[in-house]
């Protein structure tokens, strides 16, 4: 799982709230060799728990495992500091759910 740091994330404005957490717009610098920042969507841990922060883990590492090139793009994780966050690519069109409706 690749690690971010945290004053490479700048959060621009939220995107959804769902039971673990919010996902915000954001931009993400020193991701890609090739560009200086990218948007990308993050979603942040709202429970501080053990169990928690074990489910994040797990779930992070399925996701670096499932690359596909029809599946969102996993970037990494932030975990120095609270709240714990996942970088994901950010789709303009929302989720498929969305787009579909």
């Amino acid at each position: 799982v690749q690690h971010i740091k945290r004053h490479n994330i700048v959060l621009k404005r939220e995107l959804g709230e769902g039971a673990f957490g919010k996902v915000f717009l954001a931009e993400c610098y020193n991701l890609c060799p090739e560009q200086d920042k990218i948007l990308v969507a993050v979603k942040t841990l709202k429970d501080a728990s053990d169990n928690a922060h074990k489910d994040f883990h797990c779930e992070a590492e399925l996701l670096t495992n499932l690359q596909h090139k029809h599946i969102i793009k996993f970037y990494g994780i932030c975990v120095d500091g609270d709240p714990l966050i996942m970088v994901f690519e950010y789709m303009k069109n929302g989720d498929l759910n969305k787009f579909l409706r």
